[in-house]
């Protein structure tokens, strides 16, 4: 009996061994007896894999690239019509449009988005019937096939290329099929892509498509620039209810209520059928009391939408009404009269305001100021400005479109350092630095790239140097070499190419100082220097500067740059003179001249002097807080109300700032790094005074 077992056992194991050895058989020959075994064979060869009082060991396997290469093929089935159990007709129902369709797998739809899973699984038509209609679209035309592919796939791999054609249309079918994360990136490509250019479209498509984060910014963009949006051809083609809402907006940023009025005029028009019964309300949103009155009787009042409206005409009649009661002063003798118009002689906090900007400088004990101020025109008063990062003192000053450019300084810490103060967020950054240390140069605006002309080291005689720095690239380089020195330099620029220039240059004469005056012409295209005897007298800040150009006043004072980017260099030249009128002094305080180290600038035919000291003795310097206009309308000069604290040395320029950022009194704190240095200074000061007075107890001590 056990030997045929035995027997038995060995050919039912032969017999394995050769099905074994055929593919696919190898589980397809059971062991006959393995049926009232229970199962016990099976265990037994687990067993012997793990080992007797062994645990069972497992591994876990993901192919990571099975899922992408799965939708990959799901994709190309699609593409070639394979399996496909759905269509997708897209139409927009105008004629002529294009229409088409695609075949997709409603799996992959439903699994895709929420947006298909009810519409393919349940009793609607397109589940019975297979075929999905897509209509009513954004566009006349529909969208674009090839756009429309790109989404599809984007369904099945992941995977789509968003650029400024599409994102668009994109936008639009992410939001229509319910891609989430696809919307969301769309919205952060767009907000990447944001700028002046596009920021009203995006501004919509925001709102279109509930994009909060991306409509905030937008609109903070408009905000700031709605000055520059208004003349763009895009803003003429908003809808009423955005035109309305921003014109209600007080922080838009406009230059004046008149160029609003023009601008709804213009949208208006644009569409005078349809919009002009819009044209009352919008109307009333305007600050009239803002615009002036020659403009509101000549130009407001004989428009044709104005007159055809009697409340408009109403408005207007308030307005100038406002205005009289402002320049009769009645403010103190009816206070509730005038009480009633004060609140609309206050400009929008977005509108930007005239200010005289002054920067840096040395104040009494020839401390340096990193506080800035600005004489606030409309108003006439000074406001507090935020602190500059530096210490500067014989800086240069210049004013492009967008930024006030300061550069340079005496003092060495300080002497390559360039800032620019950005007028729409009232803030000071650094940029790149000058490639010399040095001061009392020229600083210059030609088409929006800055040149830096001479200039004087505090160990050297002075600068032939000229250096040219491009926003864009943050980055100055330098350019060939004037022919000589110059020092002191002011410069004016005439058709946006050629850099009139007045300087100092060091000479063998018996001058007491050995500096001779020079005028000479820069030619930024060619390069070429070429003398002149004069600036061209083009207006009151060119014949101003002539008629003290000999003096003392004109040699330490800081000029600003100034550009007559539409005075052609021939009209210019015919304006040189070696012979210049004093006539522009006559009005002017005599002991002004004798000022030193005084900031001169100008505004439109204005002409401003600010600050200086009155004497060249270091030991009894009066600084001043004077501060003078030149009035071309009235043709003489005023006296300013004075600085909050006198300086010399220091810079200024024009330049328009939002009103917010004037509006009440100002307090900025100063900046950490100079609020260090004045702590070390003041710990230094007083260990000098203690050991000063130590000093002294001692003397008196060895005297007793």
């Amino acid at each position: 009996m056990c030997v045929c077992v035995c027997v038995l056992s060995h050919t039912s194991l032969l017999q394995f061994r050769i099905l074994s050895s055929i593919p696919g058989m190898a589980t397809a020959a059971p062991n006959p007896e393995d049926s009232t075994r229970g199962g016990s064979g099976g265990s037994s060869s687990a067993s012997s894999l793990a080992g007797d009082g062994d645990t069972e060991e497992a591994e876990d396997f993901t192919s990571s690239s099975h899922c992408s290469e799965l939708s990959r093929r799901q994709n190309e089935q699609r593409k070639q019509g394979l399996f496909c159990d759905v269509t997708l007709a897209f139409s927009s129902g105008a004629a002529g449009a294009q229409n088409f369709e695609l075949a997709a797998h409603r799996s992959v739809l439903a699994a895709a988005t929420d947006y298909f899973t009810p519409l393919l699984s349940g009793q609607f038509s397109e589940s019975v019937s297979g075929r999905v209609e897509m209509k009513e679209w954004s566009s006349e035309n529909g969208p674009d096939p090839e756009t429309v592919e790109s989404v599809i796939q984007y369904m099945y791999t992941g995977e789509i290329r968003v650029s400024t054609c599409n994102v668009h249309e994109v936008l639009e079918l992410a939001d229509r099929f319910l891609l989430v994360q696809l919307k969301d990136f769309c919205g952060e490509f767009l907000k990447r892509k944001l700028s002046l250019t596009n920021c009203v479209a995006v501004h919509s498509l925001a709102h279109m498509y509930t994009l909060d984060q991306l409509a905030l910014r937008a609109a903070d963009m408009i905000r700031r620039n709605f000055h520059k949006v208004i003349q763009d051809e895009e803003f003429l083609t908003l809808p009423f209810h955005l035109v309305r809402d921003w014109l209600s907006d007080a922080e838009i940023t406009v230059d004046s209520e008149e160029a609003l009025f023009e601008a709804v005029v213009k949208w208006v028009q644009r569409n005078a059928p349809e919009r002009e019964h819009y044209f009352e309300e919008l109307f009333r949103l305007l600050r009239l009391p803002q615009i002036k009155p020659t403009y509101l009787t000549r130009a407001v009042k004989n428009e044709r939408l104005v007159a055809a409206s009697e409340a408009c005409l109403r408005l207007v009649a308030e307005a100038v009404e406002g205005h009289a009661i402002r320049f009769e002063n009645l403010k103190s003798a009816d206070v509730e009269l005038w009480s009633s118009y004060a609140a609309s002689f206050q400009p929008r906090f977005g509108q930007n305001m005239d200010v005289i900007m002054v920067v840096g400088g040395v104040s009494e004990g020839g401390d340096y100021l990193s506080e800035c101020v600005g004489y606030f025109i409309y108003e006439d008063r000074w406001v507090n400005l935020p602190h500059i990062h530096n210490h500067l003192d014989g800086h240069a000053i210049a004013a492009t479109d967008t930024h006030v450019y300061v550069a340079g300084s005496m003092e060495p810490g300080f002497a390559k350092t360039v800032e620019r103060y950005n007028p729409n967020r009232n803030t000071w950054e650094q940029v790149s630095n000058l490639t010399t240390r040095k001061h009392s140069f020229g600083l210059t605006c030609v088409k929006n790239i800055l040149y830096s002309i001479g200039g004087h080291g505090n160990f050297s005689p002075g600068f032939k140097d000229v250096s040219v720095y491009e926003p864009d690239q943050d980055k100055w380089h330098n350019l060939e070499s004037a022919p000589k020195i110059l020092r002191d330099v002011k410069a004016v620029s005439v058709e946006d190419r050629y850099v009139y220039v007045t300087a100092r240059t060091p000479v063998d004469t018996d001058n007491e100082d050995g500096l001779k005056t020079v005028t000479t012409r820069y030619d930024t295209e060619t390069r070429q220097w070429q003398d002149v005897d004069s600036l061209p007298l083009v207006d009151n800040y060119c014949l101003f500067q002539m008629a003290v150009a000999s003096t003392n006043f004109y040699h330490t004072a800081s000029c600003c740059p100034k550009s007559y980017s539409s005075v052609r260099d021939e009209a210019a030249r015919q304006k040189i003179s070696g012979r210049v009128s004093d006539e522009i002094l006559e009005s002017l305080p005599p002991e002004v001249i004798g000022v030193e180290g005084a900031a001169v600038c100008h505004f439109h035919q204005d002409v401003f002097v600010i600050g200086g000291w009155k004497n060249s003795d270091d030991v009894d310097k009066q600084y001043r807080k004077e501060a003078y206009r030149y009035c071309a309308e009235r043709k003489r000069w005023m006296l300013l109300p004075p600085m909050p604290q006198p300086r010399c040395r220091a810079t200024a320029c024009h330049v328009r700032i939002p009103y917010r950022f004037l509006y009440g009194c100002q307090r900025y704190p100063m900046p950490q790094n100079l609020a260090r240095q004045r702590d070390r200074m003041q710990q230094m000061q007083q260990l000098h005074r203690r050991t000063l007075t130590l000093r002294r107890q001692l003397q008196s001590q060895i005297e007793c």
